[in-house]
């Protein structure tokens, strides 16, 4: 039997068109656009059965890692031809046990670090986390991003998130599916999704399977990913979201709350009315909330369209204009995020400092010279722990700000 199994790896193995990548985007529920494609191996031959029991197969016989390294290759290779699209990231599984792998390795190097993210499997336990954090590490220097799946189906999904720090947190499918019926379910999605707003990730909603689940899911008013056959079924590059999927967001869209947290009026928090906005309005955008959404407004920048219209640095040096102690390198990072749809701390380590790159010399108004205490600030803005509103949608880095502090809603 086992000779029979190893036979059928090495085929695939030495046949790489049988391994045929398939794609499924992930969906930004602030803006409504595809902000990441997770990918996934089919094998065209023989046995008919799912790609986990080919996986598992390779691992009995001795070839799970050059298994792995291959379907790693063909998804980068149909990626690269296909060519990923502008603001998108590409998220690959990957078993932990074969992260320090050299083929593996060798594999994840052919892509670009900037747009993967690597998401840990929940094949097995991980016994050694001293061991993964240090096979993690070469990939984190490099800039790769990770994600942990089915956080809230066990003590070992949420263990990965406490020890690896990843930019995302792929809630479990069980939890999405019975959102809409069970309020227990959604206390815990505010809940979670606090969590993940104190460590700087992006949450996704996986298991999104019916328009209506991803209607109940943007009502919330929570700055959620999501993806599930119910936005697209998993194809060749690049899927089209459904239409009933995008006509279900665009009425919930509307009915979401602009800070499903606050107890505090716009009034009460900006000294005035918000006016009526044409597009998305500003306070809905991820990483903002009534706060900063407020001094954008002070600033001209009503919506998330005219966000992105000016794009982050812009719209920052509009902002330090109109209210400079709002101003923050961390503002800057949120203004960022919120332009792609996903929490600042998500943003790729190199794009964050080139942003700060960006601005930094004019911290002191003085654009030809840099300000003195930038680096270190620059440092504490991407490591450092956000100090930011913990107790609205992720909102913002200019949060730490006193100011800020006063405005914000009591507990």
């Amino acid at each position: 039997m086992k000779v029979e199994g190893r036979r059928r790896i090495e085929r695939v193995l030495a046949t790489p068109e049988l391994l045929q990548p398939a794609f499924q985007p992930i969906l930004s529920l602030v803006s409504g656009t595809v902000v990441g494609h997770e990918a996934f191996s089919r094998f065209a031959t023989e046995p008919v059965r799912p790609p986990d029991r080919w996986f598992a197969e390779a691992k009995r016989v001795g070839l799970g890692a050059e298994l792995q390294a291959l379907a790693i290759e063909r998804i980068l290779a149909v990626a690269t031809q296909a060519g990923l699209p502008d603001q998108t990231f590409l998220s690959l599984n990957v078993s932990p046990r074969y992260l320090a792998h050299p083929a593996v390795a060798a594999a994840l190097a052919l892509a670009d670090p900037a747009t993967l993210v690597v998401e840990i499997t929940e094949e097995e336990a991980v016994s050694d986390y001293a061991a993964l954090r240090q096979a993690v590490a070469p990939y984190l220097d490099r800039g790769v991003r990770f994600a942990v799946d089915d956080a809230g189906a066990g003590f070992a999904s949420m263990r990965h998130v406490t020890e690896l720090g990843p930019a995302f947190v792929k809630l479990d499918a069980h939890l999405v599916r019975g959102m809409s019926s069970r309020e227990t379910l959604q206390a815990f999605l505010r809940a979670i999704h606090t969590f993940t707003v104190d460590i700087g990730a992006s949450l996704i909603a996986e298991g999104v399977e019916a328009p209506g689940d991803l209607a109940i899911l943007t009502r919330t008013g929570l700055p959620l990913l999501a993806q599930g056959y119910g936005i697209a079924r998993p194809g060749a590059p690049w899927p089209r979201v459904s239409a009933a999927s995008s006509r279900a967001w665009l009425a919930a869209s509307r009915e979401r709350p602009t800070d499903p947290w606050a107890a505090v009026s716009p009034r009460r928090a900006g000294g005035r009315r918000r006016p009526r906005t044409a597009g998305t309005p500003i306070e809905h955008s991820v990483n903002i909330g009534v706060f900063l959404g407020t001094a954008l407004r002070g600033a001209g920048v009503n919506s998330l369209e005219s966000l992105r219209a000016l794009g982050a640095v812009a719209a920052w040096r509009r902002l330090r204009e109109a209210e400079p102690e709002v101003a923050t390198l961390k503002t800057l990072l949120a203004l960022a995020g919120a332009v792609r749809g996903i929490r600042w701390g998500t943003l790729p380590r190199f794009e964050q400092r080139e942003l700060i790159d960006a601005v930094a010399s004019e911290q002191n108004g003085d654009p030809g010279s840099p300000a003195p205490g930038v680096a270190p600030m620059a440092e504490q803005a991407i490591d450092g722990p956000p100090a930011i509103a913990r107790r609205s949608t992720g909102q913002t880095p200019a949060m730490d700000h006193p100011r800020a502090r006063r405005s914000a809603p009591s507990p």
